[in-house]
């Protein structure tokens, strides 16, 4: 059985997902998404994932073409297999954060329990896994256009969850990749270099866009409701004035979360 799971949304557009949600179950996701995005020159990964598995023989089953990763942010869970790759892009703000290779001592412990053994592929070790870090072939600022032959690529800065937190806009087909600024589930506005001031405005900025047909996220399953992001966007703004009530805060953790329907925010104390 494969490691990840592969979904043609529509042409030339496909998800490629990973079981974050038994390798890391304390962030509440399922599973942590990648997507490829087929032109007629070349195709872009938009994130690379975890780095568990192969990915490029996943993608090698789909196109021949040659793969740029187009990553949405540098937390470790979307951009772990960026070394496999020769190209690679990131927001200009986040160069030196992706640079920093990251602790994963407690993700190799996690992976050795006999559940999360037994999703992982044969060939895999545990106490070998780390994240090696590889600088970017391009360096990404708002509105750039990433052209792929045929179909186009729109930057689109989203800070709030990390401060070059970025989302891709595929005008074409109407899909927006939202990464961890949209998705059904708990959102992160608390993590080091989060802002839930900056998180409501790109929400808000994501709503404004004309001609989104679906919400390609970076966790969890694609979301179809037109109004979601105008949901979000009107969430945070209540929870950042004060008139949504938070759940009781987790002193631990120095976290308080907002609970909306079908998704939540997290908020520092």
């Amino acid at each position: 059985m494969s490691f990840h799971t592969t979904t043609r949304i529509t042409d030339n557009l496909y998800r490629i997902a990973e079981p974050i949600g038994i390798i890391a179950p304390q962030f509440g996701v399922t599973t942590v998404n990648m997507y490829l995005v087929v032109g007629n020159a070349c195709a872009a990964l938009i994130d690379s994932g975890m780095g568990i598995g192969d990915i490029r023989a996943e993608i090698r089953k789909i196109t021949a073409l040659p793969v740029s990763v187009l990553n949405s942010h540098y937390h470790w869970d979307h951009s772990g297999a960026n070394a496999l790759f020769e190209e690679s892009a990131i927001h200009e703000s986040e160069v030196d954060l992706l640079a920093q290779e990251p602790e994963m001592s407690a993700y190799r412990r996690a992976m050795e329990q006999p559940d999360v053994r037994a999703i992982l592929p044969p060939d895999f070790d545990p106490a070998a896994y780390r994240i090696p870090r590889k600088p970017p072939t391009r360096i990404l600022r708002d509105g750039d256009v990433m052209a792929l032959g045929g179909r186009a690529l729109q930057v689109i800065h989203t800070p709030g969850h990390s401060p070059g937190h970025v989302a891709y806009f595929d005008e074409a087909s109407g899909a927006l990749f939202t990464a961890d600024t949209a998705y059904c589930g708990p959102m992160y506005a608390c993590f080091a270099g989060s802002d839930p001031a900056a998180f409501a405005h790109s929400a808000r900025r994501l709503s404004a866009l004309r001609g989104v047909k679906m919400l390609c996220p970076g966790h969890n399953d694609i979301v179809s409701n037109a109004g979601f992001l105008a949901e979000l966007a009107d969430a945070m703004d209540a929870a950042l004035s004060g008139r949504a009530q938070s759940e009781p805060p987790n002193e631990m953790l120095k976290r308080k979360e907002f609970r909306f329907g079908e998704f939540s925010v997290w908020f520092p104390m």
